[in-house]
This record gives structure tokens, sequence and C-alpha cells, in this order.
């Protein structure tokens, strides 16, 4: 059955200094070297960025779609057509693209952006007030650690879930800012709408004739408000914000708060830096997505980077399918082939996530078939 709430106990996090204050102090991080320890990576950043492609290559940058385009139906002769034929090469190739035209109202962007910079403002008091109780993933604090050795991610997070309205825990919907809840919700809604026309898109473009085989990972909202302290200079190549990992989701759409960028994605074998767009959501195919494709989507890694002088923050939407159904790959799409990835139910899977660490494609692997 379809389950209107969400199951109890799918798991938390060990719980972890608070980096915001952490960083907050930097005198006492120059004394006392050991309480960075614990972010510090043996292996620099910088190892593996794509050097400078050789002159007259431009460095590659992630694909652009055009939702407006991509969606209308007596578009200019082709121009749709183009446009889903980009959605497909950036689906197969990049696993990542940026969609600009997608009707999302300027000013809920902006109110949004003000919302989740208003709550990281906050008194550290005050913003305790929602810390995640343990074993529950929700609420102001961090996620994916699972052991007192592993490296610490840079970052503070607030993770609640968005839609559908029955799974949210209004509890921990903070009051002030004054418009944090209203905002929220507009956003929330905008966005799975876009997320919806585009799993559409990608039904389409796969042969798949029942589009809601595929937006039904539209399903399910969550969203996840980073912050990224500044961090010292001495660690910057040595800390990162968010550690390298496809998204365990169907569909990511990740709003930049901050003109700092951070994010990059794993391109043959290297670093990609991206530089979102003004007004564009940045868009990434989850490890769900690749699922239900049988590998013909990919979910890429990718990871954040930290700044010496300026703090970061982005709010990540992720979409899924609901409680109470399975992933699996699509017969249509499997054709004759042979899948490449066992069923497992929702919960299964939630609970498979949030009991790892952010470790690569490490999920992926525990579903493979081969």
């Amino acid at each position: 059955p379809m389950e209107e709430t969400k199951p109890r106990n799918l798991g938390g996090s060990l719980p972890v200094p608070n980096v915001q204050d952490l960083a907050g102090r930097p005198d006492e991080l120059a004394v006392t070297p050991t309480l960075l320890r614990r972010y510090v990576r043996p292996q620099p950043n910088t190892a593996d960025l794509r050097p400078d492609a050789p002159a007259g290559e431009e460095q590659e940058h992630v694909p652009i779609i055009d939702l407006g385009r991509l969606l209308n139906p007596d578009g200019l002769a082709g121009g749709r057509d183009e446009e889903a034929a980009r959605l497909r090469s950036a689906c197969e190739d990049w696993g990542f693209f940026q969609v600009v035209n997608h009707g999302i109202p300027e000013e809920t962007v902006e109110e949004m952006k003000k919302n989740v910079m208003g709550f990281f403002a906050l008194p550290l008091a005050e913003k305790t007030a929602f810390a995640q109780q343990p074993g529950e993933i929700e609420g102001y604090g961090q996620a994916f650690v699972v052991s007192e050795e592993q490296t610490l991610d840079w970052a503070d997070m607030f993770f609640l879930l968005t839609q559908p309205p029955t799974y949210r825990d209004l509890r921990l919907w903070p009051s002030n800012p004054s418009t944090f809840k209203t905002c929220l919700e507009n956003y929330s809604t905008e966005v799975q709408r876009v997320a919806g026309e585009l799993l559409g898109a990608m039904a389409e473009n796969l042969g798949v004739r029942d589009h809601s085989d595929m937006t039904r990972l539209a399903a399910s909202q969550s969203v996840r408000m980073n912050y990224y302290p500044p961090c010292p200079e001495a660690h910057v190549d040595s800390v990162l914000g968010l550690s390298p990992h496809s998204d365990a989701v169907g569909l990511t759409l990740l709003l930049q708060v901050s003109k700092v960028p951070g994010l990059q994605i794993r391109r043959k074998g290297g670093w990609v830096p991206v530089t979102p767009l003004p007004g564009a959501l940045v868009v990434n195919v989850g490890d769900v997505i690749e699922v239900f494709t049988n590998g013909k989507y990919r979910s890429v890694e990718h990871r954040a980077v930290v700044n010496a002088r300026h703090e970061r923050m982005s709010i990540a939407t992720f979409h899924s399918g609901r409680f109470g159904t399975m992933y699996g790959p699509l017969e249509e799409v499997v054709g004759d082939g042979e899948p490449r990835y066992r069923s497992v139910s929702v919960q299964e899977y939630v609970k498979l996530v949030v009991s790892s660490k952010l470790d690569g494609k490490n999920i992926m692997d525990s579903i493979s078939t081969s």
C-alpha cells in the first residue's frame, strides 16, 4: 500500500560539533590544531582537478536546458526536439545540467535564499532548538556520520521532509524567520513541479509509454539546506564541505544561495567546477534514475570545496518515490537485456542510505546484480 505517512526509525547520524560555531572561533582553532583533525583529509583536494584544457579548448561546461522550450508543444520548428536531444545527452553523458526558463517566480527563489540565510544567521542556541533527535535524519545537524573515525565534512545542514505534506514534521519548521514556513511551502511546490516536468521529458526520451513510471520519482521531496563556513587558510585544500558522493535519490535540484562557487563534479577522471547561471537550478540524475534506466542515465559523483574567506550556502531539493513503492529497472528500458540492479522497497533503500557514510557510489554497488 502507498503509505501516507513516513515510517519511523529510518536511522540517523552520530552527533558532531557545530562547524559554524567552530569556524567562529579562529583564535582557538589556531592554538588547538586537534580541533580540526577530524576534518583534514590525507589527499589534497587539488590532486585530481582537471588541469586546464589545452590551448584552443575551453573548459567544459555543464549543459544548459531551457525548460520552457522543452515543454512547448508547438515550439519553433525543431526547438522542442533539439532541447529533448540536449536533455538526453546531458543525462547519458554528464548526469548534470542547469535548467533555465523553469517558470519559478524570481520572487519565490529570492525569498527562499533570504530565509535560509536568515535561519543560519540565528544564534546557535536558537538553531539547536531544531537539532536532530538521536536516530533521526530530520532537523539541524549533520548526516551520514556513522563512525567516530571517519573524516568529517566542513558544513552544517538543516534537513526537512517537504512533500507530500503528510510527511512533514512541522515541529521542526522554524517560525523565525517569520516567512520561513510559507516560503518553503511555495518553493517546495514549485521545485516539485519542475522535477515532475523534467522526469516526464526523460520518460518521453526513453520511450516509456506511461510517464508516471518516471514522474512518480517526484512524489516525495526533502530539502537539505547547507551552510559551509569559511575554513582556516592552512587547511582549505585538505578539507571538504561535502565528501564525494552520488545522490541516493531520483532527481536533485540545487539552488546556489551565495555567489561563492563550491560544487565540483567528477568527469573523465578529474573534478570540474560548476558555475551556476543566475536564476538557474543545477539538476543532477540520482542513483534511483540510474536504477530505473538500468544504467542508461548515470548518477555522477560530486563534492563541495570550501573557501578560506567566504561562507557558502546552498539548498538541495531531493525527489524520490513514496514509501510503500518499489525501486527497480523499468521493464521497457531493460527490454531483452539483463536487469543490472535488484528491486528494493523505498523503505529498505532509504534505511541503507541513512546508515552509510557518503562514499562515492557505495549504495549502487550494494544493489548491483553483477
